[in-house]
């Protein structure tokens, strides 16, 4: 099963304005009719649960919206472009990686200590935008005033958001069955379930993750079979650590103990440590242990000798059989319980996701000694990337535009004078107020 990938997103960039002016017979004095770009198309993500991998985007490494479409004459506005939108399995996970997202190989635990967690779509049907597209650019018939009646200029579209993501599938499981290789976890599965998973009389049968909806009367959970743990778990050894992942949502965990092996409390113990150590706050959650295998005359014997010492050391325990089917019902049911008790209440509708906005709708000024200030914020930033400040009427809308925002007082009190380089988004504009 693929439980993370890697790409990169970019929102359709916005259509451009179009300069145009009004020309029919007998209208001598048309005037400016250039319409506006239209808006670049989002990437957005919808969580869905009748998918369970992230197989489909396996080899995906680009996923771009579509721009939108440039301003036309009579005012004809340019229509917004499509969206991307890609289906994930609920319960994923998105980071912001740093860096290049191509590079498959970036764990999961560097992602998470160096990169932004941007959304956990853990509800069927959660939406969220990862990449905005573009603001399309104005048309020249917006910058008309009566003291410039013919603009011969036009804004541009802005560019689409680009991020590279991480996507992270995190199992949405209510019971998580853990224990050592061959414990006898895909069997239990098999019985509580119509769950199919590979059963074999060998060490690390399981090597994925396998999910079974377990029907009590009128009421269900649903059981995730995790690849066995072995000791080192938590630091990389064995298979058992890739997965864990899967049972950080649990409501409760079933550790299943095999009492046919010579030292069970001894293995209770390993597991229990691993466990406290993964880092995914398992070590916090309900914990129901079943000594397993008691079909078993050898097991049945351990199991009467260690009643007592295992009672004093883990507390109640149930006894069953995954094999004979032996307690199971009662081991169903009292985990229908604790998933009741640990079950949040629904929420009444699901939420639209957005990127996070970083910078600041007005505007700020940054200045360090040896270098060009810098004017740091949406608005100031959106004109001087989409107006050509090598053009004359362009670059007195922009300086107006910046006037009108405060921005010329807070340059001043900056110390920047006539002729002074401001830097804007990676542009350089000399200041001339």
């Amino acid at each position: 099963m693929l439980d993370v990938v890697n790409f990169e997103v970019i929102g359709g960039d916005g259509g451009d304005g179009a300069v145009s002016f009004r020309r029919e017979k007998f209208i001598p004095r048309g005037g400016p009719d250039g319409g506006d770009g239209g808006r670049g198309g989002d990437v957005v993500f919808i969580a869905v649960n009748n998918i369970s991998t992230l197989q489909e985007y396996s080899n995906t490494r680009t996923v771009q919206a579509t721009g939108g479409v440039k301003g036309n004459t009579k005012q004809r506005h340019g229509a917004t472009g499509d969206d991307v939108v890609l289906y994930v399995p609920t319960g994923s996970i998105v980071w912001g990686v740093m860096g290049d997202s191509h590079q498959v190989g970036v764990a999961v635990k560097e992602i998470a200590m160096n990169g932004e967690r941007l959304a956990d779509l853990d509800e069927d049907g959660m939406v969220f935008i990862a990449a905005r597209g573009g603001r399309g650019g104005r048309g020249n018939k917006r910058f008309a005033k009566s003291t410039r009646q013919t603009p011969m200029f036009a804004q541009k579209g802005m560019v689409g958001q680009q991020k590279h993501l991480q996507i992270e599938l995190k199992l949405l499981a209510d019971v998580g069955l853990v224990g050592l290789p061959n414990a006898g976890k895909s069997t239990l599965l098999s019985m509580w379930s119509k769950a199919q998973p590979k059963i074999g009389a060998y060490e690390f049968t399981t090597l994925e993750p396998n999910l079974g909806v377990v029907y009590l009367g009128f009421d269900s959970f649903v059981a995730a079979d995790m690849p066995g743990l072995i000791e080192g778990a938590s630091k990389g050894v064995g298979l058992g650590h890739e997965f864990l992942r899967h049972i950080e949502r649990t409501k409760v965990l079933i550790h299943l103990v095999d009492m046919s092996r010579e030292d069970p409390i001894q293995d209770i113990r390993i597991i229990q440590g691993e466990l406290a150590s993964s880092g995914h706050n398992l070590g916090e959650k309900p914990v129901m242990l079943a000594l397993n295998k008691i079909d078993d005359p050898d097991a049945s014997v351990r199991v009467e000798l260690l009643h007592d010492e295992i009672k004093n050391e883990f507390g109640n325990f149930f006894e069953i059989s995954g094999q004979s089917g032996e307690g199971l019902d009662s081991l169903a049911n009292k985990a229908l319980e604790q998933v009741r008790l640990n079950t949040k209440a629904p929420s009444d509708s699901v939420p639209i996701l957005k990127p996070k906005v970083t910078e600041t709708r007005r505007f700020s000024v940054l200045s360090e000694d040896g270098k060009e200030p810098e004017l740091v914020g949406e608005t100031p930033e959106w004109w001087a990337l989409t107006l050509d400040l090598q053009q004359e009427e362009a670059r007195a809308e922009f300086f107006d535009r910046m006037k009108r925002l405060g921005v010329e007082r807070e340059l001043r009190r900056a110390g920047v004078k006539d002729g002074d380089r401001v830097k804007i988004r990676g542009l350089f504009v000399v200041w001339d107020m």
